[in-house]
């Protein structure tokens, strides 16, 4: 081998370790890099599992406020309902009892008039009126009639509605066959 062979294979040899140095560094930088990389890979998930479970976390709270808010809607339905119902059956009881008196007011009217005072006389000799205790009382009845006045159409036909359910008691049918109702018709009618 001459000089300039050995030359040349030095230089290969040199060139080839120096190429197998470059390469085993650049294996080693893409070896820390990846590493570095599946660390941050790594975190990256655990993070990701961590924000999952406090997210399923808030929306199950969250789920329970709203449950929670839904039952308390529930309830105030439900006791708005109960006082609507209380005062309905309240003015039904009220107007029933309205309606009783007058019904009473007509047959003492119908019984014979009477007078509402009594005249009795002073020592002076001037007459004094006074209030009779069981007679008709003509202001409250004045008072009455405008109170009924000053009435909307809607309480004027809910009273209506709610004396209709007092005086008209419902038929009992359900059930009944047809000559069932032809005689129920008849004892009605005839």
């Amino acid at each position: 081998m001459t000089e300039a062979e050995i030359a040349m294979e030095e230089k290969l040899r040199k060139k080839k370790e120096e190429d197998e140095a470059m390469w085993a560094e650049y294996i080693e930088q893409w070896r820390k890099q990846r590493s570095k990389e599946e660390e941050e890979l790594k975190k990256l998930k655990e993070r990701q599992a961590r924000r999952k479970v406090t997210r399923a976390e808030q929306e199950k709270r969250l789920m329970e406020l709203k449950r929670r808010q839904e039952e308390q809607r529930q309830r105030e339905i439900e006791e708005k309902k109960q006082k609507e119902a209380e005062a309905k059956r309240k003015r039904l009881e009220d107007a029933e009892k309205k309606r009783q008196a007058m019904l009473e007011e007509q047959k003492k009217m119908k019984e014979g008039v009477k007078p509402n005072f009594v005249i009795q006389k002073k020592e002076g000799g001037a007459p004094i009126m006074t209030g009779h205790a069981g007679g008709f009382d003509k202001m409250s009845t004045v008072e009455q009639a405008r109170a009924e006045m000053s009435k909307s159409k809607e309480q004027l036909a809910e009273d209506k509605q709610i004396a209709l359910t007092y005086r008209v008691k419902p038929l009992n049918i359900e059930g009944l066959g047809s000559e069932k109702l032809r005689q129920n018709a008849e004892e009605l009618w005839g």
